[in-house]
């Protein structure tokens, strides 16, 4: 009896290969490296440009939707579980991710009026990041559930990080 256990024990091991079991070999998190220095203001000495400071939210914003299309092109038509390479792929897309969504949230808003348009892109940026860590808390437990609801829900979180990038401040 209890060699039957041992054996279902093993082959149920191989058989679902880790589904739902964190891997130790993910990759941890990594370091986010420096932000990139604002150009200063003239009028404010010590403050960011208020040009510079609005072009780097929106430049970010846009590099978080073409960091999630190279991801897209790398696994098109949600094939990702067919690749060994995906999942660390996935925690570099989601690193970077992260990074940069960190990164855009601690700019400090130079002036009074940029600060209120800054909160609409900071609570987006909230939303984004909660999602990303969630989709990259999936991939490493290997939950394809939880890793389908990131990937329909992707989409909506980066469209709002632009639109509140792309309004007027």
């Amino acid at each position: 009896m209890r060699l039957r256990a041992a054996v279902a024990a093993v082959l149920a091991a191989v058989v679902l290969g880790g589904c739902g079991t964190p891997d130790s070999n993910f990759p941890a998190e990594t370091v986010c490296p420096s932000p990139q220095a604002l150009p200063t203001s003239r009028a404010a000495p010590g403050t960011a440009a208020p040009q510079a400071f609005v072009g780097r939210i929106r430049a970010g914003a846009r590099e978080l939707e073409q960091a999630r299309e190279r991801l897209r092109e790398s696994y098109p038509n949600d094939t990702f579980y067919r690749r060994e390479t995906f999942r660390p792929d996935f925690a570099a897309y989601a690193d970077r991710t992260l990074c940069l969504a960190r990164e855009l949230r601690g700019l400090p808003a130079p002036t009074e009026r940029l600060a209120a348009w800054k909160a609409g892109v900071d609570a987006a940026l909230d939303a984004l990041i909660a999602h990303t860590s969630a989709g990259r808390e999936a991939v490493r437990t290997r939950n394809v559930s939880e890793y389908r609801e990131w990937y329909a829900g992707v989409d909506a979180k980066i469209d709002a990080v632009e639109a509140a990038a792309n309004a007027a401040p």
